[in-house]
């Protein structure tokens, strides 16, 4: 898939409905696996710093903690069903956590020993997206750096890689001297399609003040975070009658599974598992009893 973006027009409903009370449901192997999303608290602020690797003239550019955000962390950014007035039902999100350039001047409370050189101003690039079938993943900008943005900036479907749309991190003006600093809030993101988004991003320096008119900092290995659009639930794999599920948590909400083998008004949802407090990080649950011919489980969110 190439790197341009895909336009959201306005009034352009993604191809299903969502509501906040709606149920979500995905099918693998004989094993459907359903979501109850009730309205949700916010999360914890957090900051995912850019920086660089070293001090080094050149060295390339980094989330300084990205051990805390990145995929191996598991890590969640939650999208939350939204009734948009310009795009219909999406899920959107992400004020509860701002992507910022660490400081090299007192002027902006540094200098950090991570930030990156003066004269380089970091952007980062959206390279791939993988997720649901036919989703849509969406960075919306925020008009001042302070108020929530209220329109998307770019689109990308799943399945891109080799992506080039990008979106400034410092909020500096590219000259030799700048302070890479930036902390900016009421960006968002936004996706389709109930599931987790794969979103993999590069650093790179926007600004051409290093040797030969290049770079300062050089690019940094591509970052990969994870994005859950509603609560869902996902089977990973199935073994010798029982499954494995993963889904998504919140800080301070309790998670629970049931299963039952019928559907319908007489279904009997039973518990399995013991209860799980959430950990804001994507959990995996394994060991679940699967009967033949097939089990239906279900994930309550409190």
């Amino acid at each position: 898939m190439g790197g341009s973006g895909t336009d959201l027009s306005p009034i352009a409903p993604p191809p299903h409905s969502m509501k906040p009370s709606s149920l979500c449901r995905h099918l693998l192997s004989g094993i459907l696996t359903w979501a109850l999303h009730p309205t949700p608290t916010l999360g914890q602020h957090v900051h995912v710093n850019a920086g660089t690797v070293s001090p080094d003239a050149g060295a390339a550019l980094t989330f300084v903690n990205r051990a805390s955000f990145a995929e191996e962390s598991r890590f969640v950014i939650h999208l939350r069903p939204w009734e948009s007035p310009l795009y219909g039902p999406i899920f959107r999100g992400g004020s509860d956590l701002t992507f910022t350039a660490l400081p090299a001047t007192l002027d902006n409370g540094g200098p950090s020993p991570r930030a990156a050189l003066p004269g380089t101003r970091i952007a980062a690039i959206v390279e791939s997206v993988s997720g649901p079938t036919g989703g849509n993943f969406s960075f919306w900008d925020s008009f001042d750096g302070f108020f929530d943005a209220t329109e998307i900036t770019f689109t990308l479907p799943t399945g891109t890689s080799g992506g080039t749309n990008r979106f400034l991190l410092s909020e500096n003006d590219g000259s030799p001297s700048a302070d890479p600093y930036g902390h900016i809030h009421g960006r968002k993101f936004s996706a389709t399609r109930p599931g987790v988004y794969r979103v993999g991003l590069r650093l790179v320096d926007d600004a051409l003040n290093g040797p030969g008119n290049g770079p300062t900092q050089a690019p940094s290995d591509p970052i990969v975070f994870l994005f859950q659009a509603g609560l869902t639930l996902s089977v990973v794999s199935l073994h010798d009658g029982t499954a494995t599920v993963q889904f998504g948590t919140e800080l301070n909400r309790t998670y629970r599974l049931e299963a039952t083998s019928t559907l319908g008004p007489a279904a009997a949802w039973k518990p399995v598992g013991e209860p799980m407090v959430g950990t804001g990080r994507l959990e995996t649950v394994a060991g679940l009893p699967a009967a033949d011919p097939e089990t239906f489980f279900r994930l309550r969110e409190e």
